[in-house]
């Protein structure tokens, strides 16, 4: 792992050609940076990018796309893309560059031409890829290959969902419709007054129909979904509690130990180790 001129922690560097069906090339996160800005001309390999903060643009052909926090968006190997950074809100982004004929042979499934922009939340599988290749001994690429492949599969499918059946999204209660939004900005500072303002309802009615639907509030939702990330990332993964604290958009560490301890039990360093002893 380092740091490279743009802010960028690469968490995983590999071999283009190391595998022609399939390969990962790179993989990391951006941190905010005004001055970010990147040029393919034409991209070597597949881009794949989930925004967790922010917001950036997406330049091809002359036309300009926004990009904020929870719009996942993938191009194309060949395509020839400017994208950068917000200078006064610059975002934070998890990605993973790859290559191989079975990735080109899934986006023409999905029928993906150039680039596709989406809202969705696929946070928790970006962070499933970077774990997997960043604790990769090379013995074991050739199936971490294929799990990752996998999982581009479910982010792919999660993306164009919509396109494949919008009679069936345009259909959803205003409970399914709330929890899909909770789902996209878990990342986010959300509040219920937003929730609200997004849905042009009250908070009560949002309430309701959302408890009614699910047996819990939109806030406990929010609550009982963090925790069981935290739980799968102090499990599964190295890192760090503070870094898991603020990727959950907690105020501070001392909140995130004390709402864990509130709903399992125990602190997060204490079901760390627990874990680790299974």
């Amino acid at each position: 792992m380092y740091f490279n001129d743009h802010n960028e922690k690469i968490v995983y560097v590999g071999s283009r050609d190391a595998d022609e069906s399939f390969c990962c090339c790179l993989a990391g996160i951006t941190y905010p940076n005004p001055d970010y800005r990147m040029m393919r001309c034409p991209a070597r390999e597949y881009v794949f990018e989930y925004v967790v903060s922010g917001r950036g643009y997406l330049e091809s052909h002359g036309a300009v796309t926004e990009v904020t926090a929870g719009d996942f968006y993938m191009f194309r190997k060949g395509v020839e893309l400017t994208y950068w950074a917000d200078e006064a809100d610059p975002y934070e982004k998890i990605w993973l560059n790859a290559d191989g004929a079975l990735l080109s042979r899934m986006c023409d499934m999905f029928k993906i031409a150039e680039v596709l922009v989406a809202r969705v939340n696929v946070r928790d599988l970006f962070l499933e890829i970077h774990d997997r290749l960043s604790h990769a001994a090379d013995a074991d690429l050739p199936s971490i290959r294929a799990e990752i492949l996998c999982i581009l599969f479910r982010i792919l499918t999660a993306a164009t969902k919509d396109t494949y059946f919008p009679e069936a999204a345009r259909q959803n209660s205003l409970a399914e419709r709330v929890k899909g939004y909770l789902d996209a900005n878990l990342y986010a500072d959300l509040s219920l007054d937003r929730v609200a303002e997004a849905f042009g309802v009250t908070k009560m009615h949002i309430i309701r129909v959302f408890k009614r639907e699910y047996g819990t509030t939109p806030v406990q939702y929010l609550i009982e979904h963090k925790i069981g990330i935290a739980k799968s990332l102090l499990a599964g993964t190295v890192m760090p509690i503070r870094e898991i604290a603020s990727l959950l958009r907690y105020a501070n560490t001392q909140h995130f130990s004390s709402s864990f301890k509130t709903a399992v039990g125990m602190t997060p360093g204490a079901y760390r180790k627990a874990s680790i002893g299974k």
